[in-house]
């Protein structure tokens, strides 16, 4: 069998309406609910009249009206119990799969017919690429033969997607350099920041009229790492605040930097034991595997 008879075209069934069930014997009406007319699922009984109904059903009819519905005597939620033996027959009736109509011959007890389903070749099933514009719908038989004759489509389908991802992320970046023009704020979020190794660094941005970058070591002592900021092409040093943001905005690490000294020449400054690596998640400061740092600069620059 194709592997798109598995765990992802099982995400992607069309799930037919629970009214579509085809059950091979006329049902008895003592498993039938008392509001809907069809066979009670989740079968719940009233205490005092004995009448069965849908949880479901007897629930929104509770929040109506505080009586039976087939009765009208006084009725509340606690007066309601799960049915267990009459869920135990209910789920014993014998039953065809929902995609008879399709060509399926399965029949079988109520209980198994979800579990069928789920792997039943003529079940109807969403196209893979659905999320990027294909809008066929195919049964889980002719899945393969789809995504296999439609890959020149599909593929445009991907390229589109993709310039889209691309523009959003364009305008994106503007907005985030807009922002930080007001502050003289720049944010710099590592993605996959526990498996990274050896110096990285971030994209450049425009602070004071001059152009700064910010690097992480983590090669720092006592499984640190530290955080620089930069100067590109220039000399000039700037007071500045770095900030580790938190999931939590009370307990944002901050740490001031005036102290650089006269011969950095070029080379980055600031804090060698910044980031604690031991102990990122637990501290809430991994978010979604990201870390993110923020710089704010504080003076005006000076040599």
């Amino acid at each position: 069998m194709s592997d798109f008879g598995g765990r992802e075209a099982r995400r992607e069934r069309i799930v037919p309406d629970y009214g579509d069930v085809s059950f091979s014997e006329p049902v008895p009406e003592d498993l039938k609910c008392g509001i809907c007319l069809s066979v009670a699922r989740d079968a719940v009984v009233t205490e005092e009249c004995g009448h069965l109904f849908c949880k479901v059903c007897i629930t929104t009819a509770l929040e109506r009206k505080k009586e039976c519905p087939v009765d009208r005597l006084g009725l509340s939620h606690d007066q309601v119990r799960k049915d267990v033996r009459t869920q135990r027959k209910i789920q014993a009736l014998a039953v065809c799969c929902y995609n008879k109509k399709s060509g399926c011959a399965w029949k079988g007890c109520y209980s198994d017919l979800d579990k069928h389903c789920d792997k039943c070749d003529f079940a109807t099933v969403k196209c893979p690429f659905t999320p990027h514009g294909c809008d066929a719908v195919v049964t889980r038989k002719t899945l393969a033969d789809h995504v296999q004759n439609g890959v020149t489509h599909h593929l445009l389908l991907l390229c589109t997607s993709l310039s889209k991802l691309q523009e959003e992320n364009t305008a994106l970046q503007q907005e985030l350099d807009i922002i930080q023009r007001g502050d003289e704020r720049f944010i710099w979020v590592i993605p996959n920041f526990e498996s990274k190794r050896g110096p990285v660094y971030s994209r450049k941005f425009s602070a004071k009229n001059l152009q700064w970058y910010l690097g992480v070591d983590f090669e720092g002592p006592d499984q640190h790492a530290g955080v620089y900021l930069f100067a590109e092409s220039h000399s000039r040093r700037v007071d500045f605040k770095l900030i580790l943001f938190n999931m939590d905005p009370h307990k944002d690490k901050i740490h001031t930097v005036n102290d650089w000294s006269t011969d950095f020449k070029g080379k980055g400054w600031g804090p060698l034991k910044f980031i604690n690596r031991s102990n990122l998640e637990e501290t809430g400061f991994l978010v979604s595997n990201c870390v993110r740092i923020g710089v704010e600069i504080e003076s005006d620059p000076f040599e």
